[in-house]
């Protein structure tokens, strides 16, 4: 233990506030080395944020903290002012989920960084930015000369995180703590983050805390996971054994309810994590637990060694299972639903989007040529990096932006020949499910007005109105007592709920679902896929499902599009897409997706340029600046869909690519 960095034992805090306290921590005990990552995971509320804010002295006001949190040997919890300041210097610092926010929106990301440098280094104004500039191009920021003048609304999500990190290692911390850093990103964003925190802790020997609920992300990266449940931790030992073989039922329901991109079946866990008012005297996941007993209801198990297993390996459960995950989950099935050839819902030809610049010259081509067709009953998944141009197809869907060029059309009527209330009509047809469920809702409006609002649109009666709205809150599962409620009151699964009522409440006649389970933790998410689940297996309704989320794709789609800078680069059933990859790009995103089983087999490709250093699209093959295999004829000729099999890809040299990949994978 002399060897740890950081020390945390049987650490507890209440949080009192007037008329309530809420046991946020009870007995957590965990630790972190020098040049090791671990990963602390578990639903939202269990406690994750609080081990961090316990760990650089930054508890809610009202808090009542004991134990130990020990760096190098001092207790944090008995710091003054001036050594917290120390501490949060140079010993422990922390990249924030939300990098946009975090970041002042008043002054530049260079100048943030130097005010750190100067403040803690005593370095002069030359001398900060120039560290700025290396500091910049450490963490991956090319051209970190000019971003060191940028504000952050100018970065992407990925440069902005990679600016977080620089302010957080820039004082050369002892510990990295890393709080859903990859939240919201695409997957080959995601997959350079998380190589970040893993260099820093391999080549400058620093601790990292991994914080997140993405357990498929952080698997590759973390040396030892530590599983929080209710404030108090239930499982923790070597990341590959109890992620391969958990032994504590809630570590097993976390792997359960991740969606693969293998293709394996996602299996929610019913109910909710428990408020506690102070520390468990039993075992607080057995009201959700299959194999609770007497016991479990009636004291609190022990923290004792896996039972068999050697080194640190230990768990806090009566009944314990060591054996592979796998031989206990459903096998998957088959997204396809089949079946006859069905009218389509949703046609677009050769649509292209146009953002015009402010300054009436230039603008940026979002969308290029892009044309897909929906059928009844059938869903359509789209995939692509940030900036990719998806949630600019889904605004095209809706008609919240024009085509500059090509057709939209909705049940056989054409959005741009409509206008006025036949315009406004038409839309009602197509419905969308939003990202930010709590954000897309109206602060001053409760649940029942949120959900009837597209029936005012069709002009139904009150009673009528108030008779659907409790219809489908039945088959939403959402308890009638909240339709009174407004956002504020609703967690973040209970507000997505409302807003598939609230898309369904007017029949239409497509869904368009953007990011619909980004925001959530991984058992919300699995709790509202098998809602998304029934509400797509609707035969006379057509569905699309946008997400970065590989994964989730394939366990909804029957077929899909990958878009890169605007343009669709293959197409096809998404088994076919995702077994047996044509493109070049979409092979580089399966191979970026991560994977608690066998992931994308065959050999992969890793892209290291970031989509938004590469310059616009040309003439040529939109991807010719990251390809491997792109020769002179790539960069200059046109690339249309041609077909390979039940697939299209848009690459001439696919062919030829098989025999280029075989024996090693590719890095670029």
């Amino acid at each position: 233990m002399d060897t740890d960095l950081l020390s945390i034992e049987d650490l507890s805090v209440v949080i009192r506030r007037p008329g309530r306290e809420v046991a946020a921590l009870s007995g957590v005990t965990l630790r972190v080395g020098r040049g090791e990552v671990v990963g602390l995971v578990g639903e939202s509320g269990g406690g994750k944020s609080m081990v961090a804010r316990s760990i650089v002295g930054l508890l809610p006001g009202g808090s009542l903290a004991s134990g130990a949190v020990r760096f190098e040997g001092d207790d944090v919890l008995r710091m003054d002012d001036d050594a917290l300041r120390r501490h949060r210097g140079h010993g422990a610092a922390i990249c924030f989920q939300n990098p946009r926010g975090a970041l002042s929106p008043t002054r530049t990301v260079g100048r943030q960084l130097t005010d750190r440098l100067t403040t803690h280094q005593r370095l002069t104004g030359a001398e900060a930015r120039k560290a700025a500039e290396e500091q910049f191009a450490t963490v991956g920021i090319r051209s970190p000369r000019r971003r060191l003048d940028a504000y952050p609304h100018e970065l992407s999500g990925g440069m902005a995180q990679r600016v977080m990190i620089s302010l957080a290692t820039g004082c050369a911390p002892g510990l990295l703590i890393a709080d859903e850093p990859t939240t919201g990103l695409d997957v080959t964003l995601t997959r350079e983050i998380l190589r970040r925190f893993r260099l820093a802790a391999d080549t400058d020997g620093r601790g990292v805390l991994l914080i997140s609920h993405d357990l498929a992300s952080i698997a590759g990266v973390c040396d030892r996971v530590v599983v929080l449940y209710a404030g108090t931790v239930v499982e923790s030992g070597p990341a590959a054994r109890v992620l391969g073989r958990p032994a504590h039922p809630y570590t097993r329901a976390l792997l359960r309810s991740v969606p693969d991109v293998d293709g394996r079946a996602v299996v929610a866990t019913p109910g909710a994590m428990p408020l506690l008012k102070a520390a468990p005297r039993d075992c607080p996941f057995a009201p959700r637990c299959a194999h609770a007993t007497a016991a479990c209801t009636s004291e609190r198990p022990p923290v004792s060694w896996v039972p068999g297993a050697a080194g640190d390996w230990t768990l806090a459960c009566f009944h314990p299972r060591t054996d592979e995950l796998a031989r206990e989950e459903p096998a998957a099935e088959s997204s396809g639903r089949g079946g006859a050839a069905k009218e389509p819902v949703l046609e677009v030809d050769d649509a292209h989007v146009v953002y015009r610049s402010r300054f009436g010259t230039g603008g940026h081509a979002a969308l290029r040529g892009v044309s897909l067709r929906v059928a009844a009953g059938e869903t359509l998944g789209v995939v692509g990096e940030s900036g990719c141009g998806k949630s600019t197809l889904a605004k095209l869907l809706l008609g919240l932006v024009p085509a500059a060029r090509g057709d939209v059309r909705v049940a056989g009527s054409r959005m741009s020949a409509l206008r006025g209330r036949e315009l406004r009509r038409l839309r009602t047809r197509v419905q969308m499910v939003f990202q930010d469920p709590i954000g897309s809702l109206s602060p001053r409006r409760t649940v029942a007005d949120a959900i009837a609002e597209p029936l005012r649109a069709l002009g139904l009666s009150a009673a009528r109105r108030a008779e659907r709205v409790e219809a489908l809150a039945d088959r939403l599962k959402l308890d009638r007592s909240m339709l009174a409620r407004h956002p504020h009151e609703l967690s973040g699964g209970q507000a997505q709920r409302v807003c598939i009522a609230r898309a369904l409440a007017g029949e239409p006649d497509v869904l368009v679902f953007d990011e619909p389970t980004s925001a959530l933790d991984v058992t919300v998410q699995a709790q509202i896929l098998e809602v998304i689940a029934d509400v797509v297996r609707d035969p006379a309704r057509g569905s699309v499902f946008i997400s970065h989320d590989l994964a989730t794709v394939r366990g909804f789609a029957d077929r899909v599009i990958v878009l890169y800078l605007g343009r669709i680069v293959e197409e096809g059933p998404v088994e076919e897409v995702f077994g047996n990859p044509r493109h070049p790009y979409t092979r580089a995103l399966l191979s970026s997706a991560p994977s608690l089983g066998d992931g994308f087999s065959g050999p992969k490709i890793t892209l290291t340029e970031d989509l938004d250093d590469t310059e616009a699209a040309g003439p040529g093959c939109p991807l010719a600046a990251r390809c491997p295999f792109a020769d002179d004829r790539c960069r200059t000729e046109e690339q249309e869909l041609r077909p390979y099999g039940n697939t299209r890809a848009a690459c001439r040299r696919v062919p030829e690519i098989p025999d280029l990949l075989k024996g090693s994978d590719i890095r670029v």
